[in-house]
């Protein structure tokens, strides 16, 4: 066979491209050679035959048998058949038992090839992204169930379901397919703008080019964040098949590709819509948070979370473990895909809660400390407890909504509504008033504070300023609503040293700017162990 260099177009070949197929009904094709795991589709595509060698489904029938536990019902997940693509019929290893079959090859997704080989370009068999606990095409078909629940924990993960507006509609699906919202929250386009660069044609949108897999070429079929989204079918180059590395604390890093859109306060630009989806910008100290005047680091502060944390995110949000009864016996896995870093645990089953609510006691710390950040899980509590409060007594030192009612008054506790009464009394509002495109140091300490608020603040991600939330101030862009924000912080644990220093920076330089005492001393020490490398200038 010679080929041309450079490229996988064939120019001469001295014998088939394939051999008859086992199952001659469904034309699945199989291996052309069993004893080298030579794919029939490997023999043009070269390229794709090459990376799915590297990968877990190319070994998933050596791997079952050297389980210790294969029976014929773990067959169909772990052989070319009917499981994963658009056949609905047993098919074949399920029909033929052949070792032409044996391994999660192209086909087992792509469906069969022998129409593909009669006819290249017209009949072209694309794999769907779509997932769901009753698809019956895609991952779903297999990655479910007791052992590798993967896809049930998904789907009750706001991946799963893509956040939701006030009306219940998923935000996916709730407006045009052009909204920046949907770079990151509507599979096909956050697959298109966050890894477009590896294949023009992931979009299929666009130029009427065809896209690579189902739904690209179907207008209206939103997806969520599916595992195609994250996870590159063919290619086994970084861990768990990720589209970007997971470990390297960079804008590269697989999750920052998203969890990054805005972390930085900006001059020249309302505020009133504050940090949002930072939550990577922090981990990694990357153009995040407003700097207030006289910022005493010049080291980019990377936590132990980042730094010394090879697995970086998935070290807390993607922790596995057994699930036991109460006899020790296995019930069922924990994959982890429901994304969270401390999971509610159901103190009967103990089972994780999606999206629970309870107490630290009532969380799962495991991840914590085979991270290798925490000696232990009650180490890992122990810290949670002293950075969240620690996090909340220096955001109250800038406002504390002692009524309870998320709009910052003049007689709200702490220095910023000391700022709104100054304000007021010299009718300058500006001062303090995020709808206007200035950004004074009083709003710079809020995006800090919403930056930096735990879950036991959380007004400051959806709150008022009293008399400020109009247009009828010179330069203000829009009014009406709230000042909003997401919650960035991991209630401390995503940067501790980073978020402390910069609240105790904002309080300092709102003290010096407005000549503010608060009404008790404070404590602006920082308390959290800084990273290696970074000291404050002397």
């Amino acid at each position: 066979t010679l080929l041309l260099t450079g490229c996988e177009q064939v120019v001469y070949r001295a014998k088939e491209l394939f051999n008859p197929p086992p199952d001659t009904i469904s034309g699945f094709l199989g291996y052309f050679n069993v004893a080298t795991q030579q794919t029939t589709c490997g023999n043009c595509h070269v390229g794709k035959q090459a990376e799915w060698a590297g990968t877990g489904h190319s070994r998933a029938w050596e791997h079952l048998q050297a389980s210790g536990h294969a029976v014929e019902s773990c067959n169909a997940c772990h052989t070319v058949n009917e499981r994963g693509n658009v056949v609905a019929v047993a098919a074949g290893y399920n029909a033929v038992h052949d070792s032409a079959y044996h391994d999660v090859q192209c086909e087992s997704c792509h469906g069969p090839g022998a129409q593909h080989l009669a006819g290249p370009e017209a009949i072209q068999p694309l794999a769907s992204i779509a997932v769901g606990t009753d698809s019956t095409n895609g991952c779903g078909e297999c990655h479910q169930g007791s052992h590798t629940p993967y896809v049930e924990e998904w789907s009750a993960s706001p991946h799963g379901y893509g956040g939701t507006v006030s009306s219940g509609v998923p935000l996916f699906v709730s407006n045009g397919p052009r909204d920046p919202c949907k770079n990151c929250h509507e599979g096909r386009q956050a697959l298109q703008i966050n890894f477009g660069g590896l294949d023009p044609r992931l979009s299929g949108q666009t130029g009427g080019e065809r896209g690579v897999y189902l739904e690209a070429n179907t207008p209206g079929a939103y997806q969520p964040i599916t595992c195609a989204v994250c996870h590159d079918p063919h290619n086994a180059a970084n861990e768990g098949q990720l589209r970007a590395p997971l470990g390297e604390p960079e804008l590269n890093q697989v999750c920052v590709h998203c969890h990054r859109r805005e972390g930085h306060a900006t001059g020249g630009v309302a505020t009133r819509r504050g940090p949002h989806g930072a939550h990577g910008l922090v981990v990694i100290d990357e153009d995040v948070g407003w700097i207030p005047p006289n910022w005493p680091y010049t080291e980019r502060i990377l936590p132990t979370h980042s730094a010394d944390n090879p697995r970086l995110c998935a070290a807390c949000h993607v922790t596995a473990f057994e699930i036991k009864d109460a006899a020790g016996s296995f019930v069922k896995n924990y994959t982890g895909h429901l994304f969270e870093a401390i999971p509610c645990i159901d103190q009967t089953t103990g089972e994780p809660i999606p999206g629970g609510s309870c107490s630290d006691a009532q969380r799962y710390f495991g991840g914590c400390a085979v991270s290798g950040c925490h000696g232990s899980a009650g180490a890992a509590r122990t810290a949670l407890a002293a950075v969240r409060a620690r996090l909340n007594y220096l955001t109250d030192a800038l406002w504390a909504d002692t009524d309870g009612d998320a709009v910052m008054e003049t007689t709200d506790g702490g220095l910023l509504p000391k700022v709104l009464a100054q304000a007021i009394a010299q009718n300058q509002r500006n001062v303090i008033n995020l709808y206007d495109t200035s950004l004074t140091v009083a709003d710079g300490a809020i995006w800090n504070a919403q930056l930096a608020s735990t879950h036991g603040r959380s007004y400051w991600l959806n709150f008022k300023v009293d008399g400020q939330n109009t247009c009828a101030t010179p330069g203000c862009t829009t009014g009406g609503g709230s000042n909003t924000g997401h919650k960035s912080s991991g209630d401390g644990v995503h940067n501790p040293f980073l978020l402390e220093a910069l609240l105790i920076e904002s309080i300092k330089a709102v003290q010096t700017t407005y000549g503010l005492a608060p009404s008790q001393a404070l404590d602006l020490r920082v308390r959290a162990t800084p990273p290696a490398g970074v000291r404050p200038i002397k």
